[in-house]
């Protein structure tokens, strides 16, 4: 399994309710119809947080290799719903670079 470094928005990153919009869509669509465009719309979402790996098509297979748990947590963290955004992480390293997978 690949490791990823995931670096979520700060409170002081503009942009806080575009993101909690899209993730509020995203819980709901994938309640009710969650389907291959879902998961990539999903994916595309956190892409730009993802650090490390740098190159994007491993980033997205690592993305899509994350657990239930872990891809929510994730979403959580970019909207600044979870105070903890590694919870779901057991793997993470301390470390100031973002959550790991």
């Amino acid at each position: 399994m690949t490791k990823i470094v995931f670096e979520p928005p700060s409170a002081e990153t503009p942009g806080y309710l575009r993101r909690t919009r899209m993730a509020l869509e995203f819980r709901q669509k994938s309640a009710t119809d969650a389907g291959p465009k879902l998961i990539d719309d999903m994916i595309e979402f956190l892409l730009p947080y993802v650090k490390e790996p740098a190159d994007r098509s491993e980033a997205r297979e690592a993305l899509l290799d994350a657990t239930q748990a872990q891809f929510m947590e994730l979403i959580d963290a970019v909207t600044g719903e979870s105070a903890d955004p590694t919870s779901a992480q057991p793997n993470q390293e301390p470390s100031n670079a973002g959550p790991s997978e």
